[in-house]
């Protein structure tokens, strides 16, 4: 079985790589994620299946060939409980915006695989850059929640 560490870098490793099978293989099928803030990816998803649906909203308003995710990161704290962990992103979306972004995970795991993650990340940064602003939000299974 994996170390609670050696999960999150293969998690980090697979956004860098934009390997979404390797990333989605490190998930349980019924993984909470809680995105926070007030985008239209904000929200509780129940499940690997619903939180795939907002991917392409946020892979269609970056421009890869000058973006990265994950460029840096590092476990801040890992204990039999979950591990928290700061990721950096670097690069310019689609619109010509510069896109470098901060996120702060926290981890649970269950069985060697991530059972839930708290994302937090600059929101005003994803409205503006991304071009979520005036846009529909995407149907959750309800509000953020801890």
């Amino acid at each position: 079985m994996s170390s609670n560490c050696e999960i999150i870098d293969a998690y980090y490793a697979a956004l860098a790589a934009m390997d979404v099978d390797g990333f989605e293989a490190l998930h349980h099928s019924d993984v909470v994620y809680n995105v926070s803030g007030h985008t239209i990816i904000s929200g509780r998803y129940e499940s690997f299946a619903a939180l795939k649906q907002v991917l392409p909203a946020i892979f269609e308003a970056l421009d890869f060939e000058q973006f990265q995710f994950a460029v840096k990161w590092r476990v801040m704290n890992d204990g039999p409980d979950g591990a928290t962990a700061i990721m950096e992103a670097k690069g310019v979306a689609r619109n010509g915006q510069r896109y470098d972004q901060r996120y702060a995970h926290i981890f649970s795991f269950r069985n060697g695989k991530i059972a839930s993650v708290h994302e937090f990340f600059d929101t005003q940064l994803a409205n503006d850059a991304l071009g979520f602003s005036g846009k529909s939000q995407f149907e959750t299974d309800g509000s953020f929640e801890f």
